[in-house]
């Protein structure tokens, strides 16, 4: 595994890098509320903006990333395996954190809603362009490994728990193949049957995957002010559970764990920094379809956010 590497510009993470890509998205979020506050950002606006995002700017990110690296069966094996320890993850997560709210003495409805905010990372929204913009490419591509994970965790099970007659549907596993996945498989399939594409595409695909991080970071800082405007109708005293275990808790016994298993590198730091990020956005679409508590997720994905600026240059620190 270690001859893959080789030709690539992967080193230790780099704690100013960290610091200051953090800082740009601080900044970033900073604008996005500053728009917010002079402009009327409208449902049609930040569904443009979503759809984006997710659709044309993510999925750039990971085809840049299979495009850039050399797609070797060596790194379609490590592909697998991160693969293999997201799906592990999350699901270990939630049964963690389900533990603890039951430890605390939650009650059943509202400690699973604990359990599921303080379990689901945004490794998708933030973590695939934070990821590439520190480890580059091939960090991007791995990122998006990770997430592929997350989502068929959620889009099965915690859609299952969340369900109030707790039955199973497979309509509901159409969620998993969105655009992202799409590129991936495409993105793979291209490596293994050796297909080049023009290199139009490749600049195309480059330049659109720049777009990933500022415009997540935009849509974060306008969704702010409308938030902070009804923070005495939203904000909850048991906030600092879920924020707790999604930003420290589970990133520092993620650290443990792999360092037991001797796994390092920084392909393991890219796993933690993953671990690290703040709730699932797909969390508050989640609530708003299966429960009536929308902003409950919503309180939790802005505050871990914020606060994430802070949380994941410190898990960086730790890792060095």
């Amino acid at each position: 595994m270690k001859k893959l590497f080789l030709s690539e510009r992967i080193l230790f993470m780099d704690i100013q890098v960290v610091i200051s890509t953090i800082c740009v998205m601080g900044i970033m979020i900073a604008i996005g509320s500053f728009f917010a506050l002079r402009v009327d950002v409208t449902r049609e606006v930040k569904y443009v903006l979503i759809l984006l995002i997710i659709n044309v700017a993510v999925p750039a990110v990971i085809l840049n990333g299979i495009f850039s690296v050399e797609m070797t069966g060596d790194t379609l094996a490590l592909a697998g395996t991160v693969f293999g320890i997201s799906l592990a993850y999350h699901i270990g997560a939630l049964l963690f954190v389900g533990a603890f709210a039951r430890i605390f003495r939650f009650k059943s409805i509202f400690a699973l809603k604990m359990t599921i905010l303080g379990a689901l990372g945004n490794t998708g929204f933030i973590g695939i362009p934070l990821i590439a913009t520190i480890f580059g490419p091939m960090g991007g591509f791995l990122a998006a490994i990770f997430d592929a994970g997350l989502s068929v965790v959620v889009y099965t099970l915690v859609v299952y728990l969340l369900q109030a007659e707790g039955k199973f549907r497979f309509r509901q596993l159409k969620a998993l193949i969105n655009v992202p996945v799409v590129a991936i498989i495409v993105g793979i399939l291209s490596a293994i049957t050796g297909f080049q594409p023009p290199h139009m595409i490749v600049q195309l695909t480059s330049m659109l995957a720049a777009l990933a991080a500022p415009m997540a970071m935009l849509y974060v800082g306008m969704l702010l002010p409308p938030l902070l405007k009804k923070k005495d109708k939203v904000f909850f005293p048991e906030l600092w559970f879920p924020l707790s275990f999604r930003l420290l808790i589970i990133p520092l016994a993620m650290m443990v764990i792999l360092s037991l298993l001797s796994f390092d590198g920084w392909i393991s730091q890219m796993i933690v920094l993953q671990t690290a990020m703040p709730t699932a956005m797909v969390v508050a679409v989640l609530f708003s379809r299966y429960t009536s508590e929308e902003d409950t997720a919503v309180v939790a994905i802005f505050g871990s956010t914020l606060l994430c600026l802070a949380t994941i240059p410190f898990i960086a620190y730790l890792m060095l």
